[in-house]
């Protein structure tokens, strides 16, 4: 079975689990064909530089989450533009807006996503976008933003079946990411938006560490996790299992080039 973990966190993984990256990668089983590791603060691009250099599987994703858009300034963004250069680079982000907790203003975060969302589009990577809770806020600055060209990716979807429809229709190619959440007993919101998205703009990540499916809820999720929600959005989406994760690993390379 080929897999990409789409979206994942390895320094947090690290850190609550205890395990290395080097433990980990050699015995994950079944184990992924490639990680894209985010890093959304500038105390861990160090961690995301290193790692993407180190193994060929791994690639790389910087931006300034909208938990940190408070600390984003001039040096960040020089620091974030030789980073998008990168070869191993293959996303920007996470980038957005976080509502569910309180950080920065909403007029903060709103200023620090158009900004990345600008500055980043001559790179022709993946905007890889987190949007919690502010579903009106993201459309907004979505349907505003010039996106000629550009490639999405909605990062662990929790939003209505409407708003999925909605992003959609956005002029640019645009893919939906579903992590453990989508296993859950209480997310059948969760699972009724991604009824709504075509099987080819499908993606799986785990958010590692975060947000382990079911049966492994309670436990530090990492990419070996990936097919357990694979099985549900089967199910969700009415195809077989290995069609869906035929279909995924190639919706990945279409979208990330990996």
């Amino acid at each position: 079975m080929n897999f990409v973990d789409s979206h994942c966190h390895m320094d947090a993984y690290t850190e609550k689990s205890g395990v290395e990256f080097d433990t980990w990668w050699n015995s994950v089983d079944p184990k992924p064909d490639a990680l894209v590791h985010v890093s959304c603060e500038e105390p861990t691009f160090e961690y995301a530089k290193k790692i993407s250099d180190q193994y060929p599987n791994v690639y790389a994703s910087f931006g300034v989450h909208p938990l940190n858009a408070d600390f984003y300034n001039e040096r960040v963004e020089q620091e974030l533009l030789k980073l998008w250069a990168r070869p191993k680079t293959v996303g920007i982000g996470e980038i957005g807006f976080e509502y569910h907790y309180e950080c920065a203003s909403h007029k903060k975060q709103r200023e620090v996503f158009e900004r990345q969302l600008e500055i980043g589009l001559p790179f022709q990577k993946v905007f890889v976008l987190h949007l919690r809770e502010a579903e009106e806020d993201s459309l907004s600055v979505l349907r505003n933003a010039n996106l000629k060209g550009a490639t999405l990716h909605v990062h662990s979807c929790t939003t209505s079946a409407h708003f999925v429809d909605e992003v959609l229709k956005l002029p640019c190619r645009v893919y939906v990411g579903f992590t453990g959440i989508l296993t859950f007993k209480s997310a059948a919101d969760v699972r009724e938006a991604a009824s709504h998205v075509p099987l080819d703009r499908l993606l799986l990540e785990t958010d590692s560490p975060y947000l382990a499916p079911v049966p492994h809820r309670g436990k530090v999720s990492h990419a070996g996790m990936i097919p357990d929600t694979g099985k549900v959005l089967a199910e969700v989406q009415g195809v077989p299992f290995e069609e869906l994760m035929k279909t995924v690993r190639q919706n990945t390379r279409d979208c990330y080039g990996i």
